[in-house]
């Protein structure tokens, strides 16, 4: 029995690609598949946190240079601010506005800060009943730590979570090998056994399993 609905973020609730992308492509065209691939890499080899403000820039440092392009302050102050202020899928809001309408607990588990998160989900706070970040666990996805602490603090079983993601390597994989059900919103090609179009189709596959 399900008893919480957990999201990846950034990728599957929210356009975190069109707003870096934005950014990049500001800076540069051509820039944007390094950058993402760098991003999870960085965060694949911290062993604890840092402000994900400071992998972020990190990350946009080590691709300008790969470019041979130099970096700039207003650079790393704007891709953190266009991250944060990333919009909604409408799929996603649609989908989890049903899901609290129909009584469902859901949380959010980011490889991000609270800070970032807090402007991320300002008006629309009141969908999740948890909110858990990489600031909060000391660790990032897809490190099983991420999720082992995030599921303590919302002191829930694994086993009676359903976790969505976009995201096989980030989430699904990791969180799948700690007992935790899967599923897939395919924004992006990735395949997994479990897969939905969108977030909106979710509260009609669970209410075919009642």
């Amino acid at each position: 029995m399900i008893e919480l609905i957990t999201f990846d973020l950034y990728g599957t609730l929210v356009d975190w690609r069109r707003s870096i992308a934005s950014v990049l492509n500001y800076i540069q065209e051509g820039l944007v598949d390094r950058f993402f691939e760098k991003e999870y890499s960085t965060v694949k080899s911290l062993e604890g946190y840092i402000p994900y403000s400071k992998v972020l820039v990190g990350v946009l440092k080590d691709t300008l240079k790969e470019f041979g392009l130099d970096f700039m302050e207003e650079y790393g102050r704007l891709i953190v601010l266009s991250f944060a202020k990333s919009p909604f899928f409408p799929d996603a809001l649609a989908g989890l506005l049903l899901l609290k309408k129909h009584g469902y607990r859901t949380g959010i588990i980011s490889n991000t800060d609270r800070e970032l998160v807090k402007i991320t989900l300002a008006g629309v706070e009141d969908l999740f009943d948890f909110v858990v970040t990489a600031e909060d666990t000391g660790h990032y996805k897809p490190g099983k730590n991420a999720f082992v602490n995030a599921y303590r603090i919302m002191k829930i079983d694994p086993r009676k979570v359903l976790h969505v993601s976009s995201y096989p390597h980030y989430d699904l994989e990791p969180a799948g090998q700690l007992g935790v059900e899967t599923l897939c919103i395919d924004r992006y090609g990735y395949d997994w056994s479990t897969k939905l179009q969108s977030v909106n189709k979710l509260l009609d596959m669970l209410a075919k399993r009642l």
